[in-house]
C-alpha cells in the first residue's frame, strides 16, 4: 500500500472519527444522569454567555458546541427569557429543543388578526387568563362611546407612541397587536395588554409615520381603515384596492356604507349582511347612518391590512361588496352595484 492510499484512509478515518464524536456529542451524551433538568434563561443574556453558564451548571456538557448548534439550527434568534425543563436524556439536542417551547412559568397565547375586544376577552376567559370584566377594566368597552356617557375610556399606557392620536373616548380596539405571544402563567390582565400594545407599536417604523404625515391622515385614521378592511375584505390585493375606495369617499364625508361596523356597533357575530333594524342603530361605529370614520376601530387589524390602508391601490371603484364565498365584486355606480347585490347577495 503506497503513502497515497495510507494518508487516504487516515483521513476517511478522521473524518468518520469526527462525524461519530459530534453526533454522540449532540444527540447520545449526556451533561447528567437525572430524569429532568431545570434551568433558567435570564432576560438579556447573550448566547455566548448562557451557553458557557449552562454548561457551567451541568445542564450541557460542552459550551462551544453547544452555541454551534443553537446557532446550525437558527435557535439562537428564537430563545426567550423563562424557567425551562427538559427530560432524560439531558443532551445537547434535547436541551436546545426544549428552548423552543414555553418555559415551565410560560404560556403561549394567539390572538387571531380581526379579532375585536369581544373575541378577545371570551378567548381570555376561555383560557382562564381574566374574565371579561378584568380586561374590560384595562382596554375599555367595546362599540363603547365613553364622551356620551362623560367618561373617558381607560389609558394604561400613555406614553406609547402608537397610542398619542388615539382619542380618550374609546378603548384599545385596533391597538391590541394579532400574533402568537409567549408571557408569564402569573402575568396581570395590564402585562399582556401592555404586551400586545408594545407589539403594536413595534410594527410602526419612523418611515411609516413620516409617510402617515406626508399623506395627511393620522395613525388612528390608518389603524381605523386598516380594522375595516380586515373584516371586508380577503387578500391584500383586494384590500389595497377597498382601500382607495374608503379613503376617497371619507374624503368626500360619503357614508363609507361597511357592513363589518354595524355589526361590531350591535355586536352581531356569524353574518355578512345587516338588517334595517341593524342600520338603524344610533351607534356612531354606524358607517350605514353617519358618514365618515366610525368613532374608533372596529377590530384589531393585521400589518398587512395596516399596510393595505397606507399604501392602497388607485382606482375607480366607488362600491362594492364580498359574496358568502368571500370573493369581492366591485363597481363604478351604483346602478352596476345593485345589478351586483341581486346576483350576488338574494
Amino acid at each position: 500500500m503506497n503513502m497515497k492510499k495510507i494518508m487516504f484512509f487516515i483521513i476517511i478515518f478522521c473524518l468518520v472519527v469526527g462525524v461519530w464524536f459530534f453526533y454522540s456529542e449532540i444527540y447520545t451524551a449526556e451533561a447528567q444522569k437525572v430524569e429532568k433538568v431545570s434551568f433558567q434563561i435570564k432576560n438579556g443574556e447573550d448566547v455566548s454567555a448562557m451557553t458557557k453558564r449552562l454548561a457551567d451548571e451541568q445542564v450541557v456538557r460542552n459550551a462551544w458546541l453547544f452555541r454551534r448548534y443553537l446557532i446550525w439550527k437558527g435557535i439562537d434568534r428564537k430563545i426567550q427569557q423563562g424557567d425551562y425543563e427538559v427530560d432524560a436524556p439531558i443532551t445537547i439536542a434535547r436541551v436546545a429543543n426544549t428552548l423552543l417551547l414555553p418555559g415551565v412559568g410560560e404560556r403561549t397565547i394567539t390572538i387571531i388578526p380581526g379579532w375585536d375586544l369581544r373575541d378577545i376577552a371570551e378567548y381570555f376567559e376561555q383560557e382562564g387568563i381574566a374574565s371579561s370584566t378584568e380586561f374590560y377594566d384595562v382596554v375599555g368597552l367595546p362599540a363603547y362611546n365613553y364622551k356620551a356617557a362623560g367618561q373617558y375610556a381607560p389609558q394604561p399606557f400613555d406614553d406609547v407612541l402608537v397610542l398619542q392620536d388615539k382619542s380618550d373616548y374609546f378603548g384599545l380596539e385596533g391597538y391590541l397587536s394579532p400574533d402568537t405571544f409567549r408571557v408569564f402563567k402569573d402575568a396581570s390582565i395590564t402585562d399582556i395588554v401592555s404586551k400586545l400594545v408594545q407589539h403594536r407599536d413595534s410594527q410602526f417604523t419612523e418611515e411609516m409615520y413620516a409617510d402617515i404625515e406626508a399623506s395627511g391622515r393620522s395613525v388612528y385614521e390608518v389603524i381605523t381603515v386598516a380594522s375595516l378592511l380586515e373584516r371586508e375584505v380577503r387578500g391584500e390585493k383586494n384590500k389595497k384596492v377597498v382601500s382607495d375606495l374608503f379613503w376617497r369617499r371619507y374624503d368626500l364625508n360619503w357614508a363609507l356604507q361597511a357592513d363589518s361596523t354595524v355589526h361590531y356597533a350591535v355586536g352581531k357575530k356569524g353574518n355578512v349582511f345587516t338588517t334595517k333594524e341593524d342600520r338603524d342603530s344610533l351607534s356612531p361605529w354606524n358607517t350605514y347612518k353617519y358618514p365618515g370614520l366610525p368613532l374608533g376601530p372596529i377590530s384589531n387589524p393585521s400589518f398587512e391590512s395596516i399596510m393595505a390602508a397606507m399604501y392602497p391601490t388607485p382606482n375607480d371603484y366607488w362600491y362594492f361588496l364580498t359574496t358568502p364565498e368571500g370573493e369581492v365584486k366591485y363597481a363604478k355606480t351604483l346602478e352596476e352595484h345593485n345589478v351586483n347585490v341581486n346576483r350576488y347577495l338574494r
